[in-house]
């Protein structure tokens, strides 16, 4: 057996990285890569394992990083529940329109929270300003009593 052959190309066929429903990578994928990268190495010319360490390290600060993100859009929309917001509604000809409207809800299906304004779905990169809205809200009487009524009743004698 000469040492320069090759791998057959079964071997090698099967390593490609599939892509989760993001488009991203995932930790699978990753550890897919490595284990293909050990088994189709040089045995001459081996990979140092601090690289996989580092490799490793640096794969889950970008998928910690992500969630990170991820976990502060939805709260940030959150927040824009009944905030009065400005977005940016693109026209035909290319021009922006302001849509004016309360934040009714927020939709956290589907990867990426979107707003719902004026019954219209928008993206959180489509709002161009957001503020406190001018609404009047009326005194909370809750657990108040009329001043004429003393809480107790009439007695008649």
């Amino acid at each position: 057996m000469r040492i320069d052959e090759s791998y057959p190309y079964s071997a090698t066929s099967e390593t490609t990285a599939s892509k989760n429903s993001n488009g991203l990578l995932g930790m699978d994928d990753f550890f897919k890569l490595l284990v293909a990268q050990l088994s189709n190495q040089d045995m001459f010319n081996t990979v140092d394992d601090t690289q996989f360490i580092s490799q490793m390290a640096q794969f889950s600060m970008v998928q910690a990083l992500s969630e990170m993100s991820q976990a502060s859009s939805t709260a940030y929309s959150m927040n824009l529940i009944g905030k009065e917001v400005i977005v940016a509604v693109p026209a035909e000809d290319g021009t922006l329109i302001a849509e004016t409207g309360l934040v009714d809800s927020v939709i956290l299906y589907g990867g990426s929270p979107e707003i719902i304004v004026n019954g219209e779905r928008y993206k959180l990169s489509n709002i161009m300003e957001v503020r406190t809205p001018n609404i009047i809200v009326p005194e909370n009487r809750i657990g108040e009593t009329d001043p004429e009524d003393s809480g107790e009743a009439d007695h008649v004698e």
